[in-house]
């Protein structure tokens, strides 16, 4: 007959090598024997935590700790499942008692260092950990958690010495070398911190961790870990490394959390930057989805979608798709979210035209247009700039002054928001030096934001285009305020010949408010030239009036609407330019 004792023994073999059902079915025949052997019950206590089972573990614990009260290993294990259920306070309770009866038992205080760092208390960690060590110095995994809450406390040099002293006892653990080498980093080790990475790779060539490890640390030195703007070059080279060391983490482990936020991250970023080519967007894309597994509200990786549809020349199924998003959000959050915000521009049905009320009916909504003095009469071009009279002040001067030296004796027209009285007088001025009409409008701003503000401005221009096209029927020229002409606009009047308009393309795929670049629009008052514009003041008169005005509507507007001719076969003949390369005009500015 088999002892007690070797029945114990036996279980607790096959429980140490992995064998857990004939551990379990071991412990339940001793039990059956002895129903309070405290050693059964702790011991199959650990397997159902093991195996998930948290309520049945933590009953049979805390009948073994009934069992025998004063075996602090049995304590330990208890905190240890409490701590998996959630339940911090008894599991901190727990290891507490443990430590008084037994202060030398390393793990119960590795165990309660882990409660406080998770805890928010990383110096009452410190203490614990060192503590753990005193009494086992050969502890790896304390000497790297005392490492981590080190870090993050910024004392960066002790954190050094703590993963060295971890790297000691397992010098074939690479994500040892990776804690240890972002610590020298950041106490200007750097030329170890990458031998260790280069190590680190060595180890594990296929270690997610280590992948994404070194893939943020060269995204940081290609630039990656500031705004990217014009006049701040990334390193190319490094950036290209460390996304593909993302893609690679995230081939070697789909779900690595991680790696997706980075990838996300950074082609967001770089795509904004007009950086972003489509293997990546797609890359990024395909992370997404376990990005929005973890967080349902991560509106970036919902973005990476939208922007995948967009590059695949359906920005409609894109905005399709973020209206779904936003349903998970209440009206103010998502207003407040750049991505919802600037995607709720986008129409995501291609047949809104045939609802989309006329122009003309929609004109009611909006301050009358009040013709001052209208430019000479002519079938030239007529250029076009609107503003407030803040910008004006600012910049038109300039503008006016650019398209008298440029000396093509084109008419302007100026439309000015809320003019003042020394505004009026200056026109009054530039209109005995250049063929001139000034139009005003007075609408009540006082109560607006800047936001409401800036967006009116740049959107109620298109709605005057249309009102003057339709009256003058000559060529209109739109212009940004802040720009300044570099040349007459003779020789590019002749290359609108045969066209309905002429517009500003970005073709870096930044996305369909960014793609048209209202800064310059041609239109011809050609039926189909003069349509195109009518539908887009509607479009932005419409959105204006179910207050859906967002900044870049200006933009977004004209998009949807090429959008939504184009798929029902209707496009104008247009004539596109490259917004970055553009000789006649110099623009202030990013678009």
């Amino acid at each position: 007959m088999v002892s007690l004792r070797d029945a114990l023994a036996a279980a607790v073999g096959h429980h140490r090598a992995g064998r857990l059902d004939r551990a379990e079915a071991l412990y339940h025949s001793i039990l059956r024997a002895v129903p309070d052997q405290p050693d059964a019950l702790h011991l199959l206590g650990v397997l159902d935590g093991q195996d998930g089972r948290q309520g049945l573990a933590l009953r049979r614990l805390r009948l073994a700790v009934a069992a025998r009260p004063d075996d602090a290993d049995t304590l330990n294990d208890l905190a240890l499942t409490l701590r998996a259920a959630g339940q911090a306070g008894r599991a901190a309770g727990a290891l507490g008692r443990a430590l008084r009866l037994e202060p030398a038992l390393p793990q119960a205080a590795y165990n309660l260092g882990n409660l406080l760092r998770d805890g928010g208390d990383p110096e009452g960690a410190v203490g614990w950990y060192r503590q753990a060590l005193a009494h086992r110095a050969d502890y790896p995994e304390a000497w790297n958690n005392l490492g981590m809450v080190l870090s993050a406390l910024g004392r960066t040099r002790e954190a050094a010495d703590a993963f060295a002293e971890a790297l000691a006892r397992r010098p074939e653990d690479a994500d040892l070398r990776i804690n240890r080498a972002n610590a020298l980093d950041a106490v200007g080790g750097t030329a170890a911190a990458a031998r260790l990475r280069r190590q680190a790779l060595t180890l594990a060539p296929a270690g997610a961790d280590v992948l994404h490890n070194l893939a943020v640390r060269l995204l940081g030195e290609a630039g990656m870990d500031r705004p990217v703007v014009a006049g701040r070059p990334l390193d190319h080279r490094k950036l290209a490394r460390g996304l593909g060391w993302l893609r690679r983490a995230l081939i070697v482990r789909r779900d690595h959390a991680a790696a997706g936020d980075a990838l996300i991250g950074a082609a967001l970023k770089l795509l904004q930057a007009g950086l972003a080519d489509d293997a990546l967007v797609e890359a990024a894309a395909r992370a997404a989805p376990q990005a929005l597994a973890r967080d349902s509200q991560d509106t970036r990786a919902a973005a990476m979608i939208a922007y995948r549809f967009y590059r695949r020349g359906r920005a409609d199924r894109g905005a399709r798709w973020m209206r779904r998003v936003a349903r998970r959000f209440t009206a103010g959050e998502a207003a407040a979210d750049f991505e919802l915000r600037t995607w709720s521009l986008i129409r995501p049905d291609r047949d809104f035209l045939d609802r989309l009320p006329g122009i003309d009916a929609l004109l009611d909504g909006f301050p009358p247009l009040e013709s001052v003095f209208d430019p000479p009469p002519g079938e030239g071009p007529l250029i076009a700039v609107s503003c407030d009279d803040v910008y004006f002040r600012r910049f038109v001067g300039d503008l006016l002054d650019s398209i008298e030296t440029a000396g093509g004796g084109e008419a302007v027209h100026v439309h000015v928001v809320n003019p003042s009285a020394e505004t009026e007088a200056d026109l009054a001025v530039w209109r005995a030096r250049l063929p001139l009409g000034f139009s005003r409008e007075r609408v009540t701003v006082e109560r607006w934001d800047a936001h409401r503000r800036a967006t009116y401005y740049a959107c109620i221009r298109f709605i005057r285009w249309h009102q003057l096209l339709d009256r003058h029927r000559r060529p209109l020229v739109h212009v940004d305020a802040d720009c300044t002409l570099l040349a007459d606009l003779g020789g590019f009047a002749e290359g609108m010949r045969g066209a309905d308009a002429g517009l500003l393309r970005d073709g870096r795929g930044r996305g369909p408010t960014r793609e048209i670049t209202v800064c310059f629009a041609w239109f011809q008052p050609t039926p189909d030239g003069r349509r195109f514009l009518a539908l887009t003041a509607a479009a932005i008169a419409d959105a204006l009036r179910r207050g859906d005005g967002w900044w870049m509507l200006d933009q977004a507007a004209p998009f949807c609407v090429l959008d939504a001719l184009a798929a029902q076969g209707e496009a104008p003949v247009l004539r596109w330019f490259d917004w970055m390369d553009f000789p006649w005009i110099r623009f202030i500015g990013d678009k």
